[in-house]
């Protein structure tokens, strides 16, 4: 019977290892981690051979399985910069990150097809890699 006991508390300890380690890998975050409250937005700048603003009718950001299209108003962003992806993108990203292209339409032909890589920290949205300035 005391061998049984300590056979069930090696198999109980090693399945509880498991599992920590498997949710580690999905969500590093402690559990405990305190965030600020500020809302980030990753944002593009759109700029003309001349360094001018460029003032697009229409933009959205494509995710593998669905668009974005984020209000400027909400975001409060200068004339030529328009937002990529927000901390309201969270869930749809991971911690790795995702390519993601933003989409600028200007006199009804797509002028922009910009790809970045978006990911994640435990508390707001990155921007893993691409340029947050371009030039058309």
């Amino acid at each position: 019977m005391k061998n049984l006991l300590i056979i069930f508390c090696f198999f109980s300890l090693a399945a509880t290892c498991q599992d920590q380690n498997k949710s580690n890998k999905d969500n590093p975050c402690d559990p405990d981690v305190i965030c600020t409250m500020e809302f980030r937005v990753i944002k593009l700048q759109i700029q003309d051979k001349d360094g001018n603003p460029v003032q697009l009718d229409s933009y959205y950001t494509e995710f593998k399985d669905f668009n974005v299209t984020i209000d400027e108003e909400l975001t409060q962003l200068e004339e030529g910069f328009y937002p990529v992806a927000t901390d309201g993108e969270m869930d749809s990203v991971s911690f790795e990150g995702m390519e993601v292209t933003f989409i600028g339409i200007r006199n009804g032909s797509k002028v922009v097809k910009h790809k970045m890589i978006i990911g994640k920290d435990c508390c707001h949205i990155l921007l893993i890699d691409g340029k947050e300035k371009i030039k058309l």
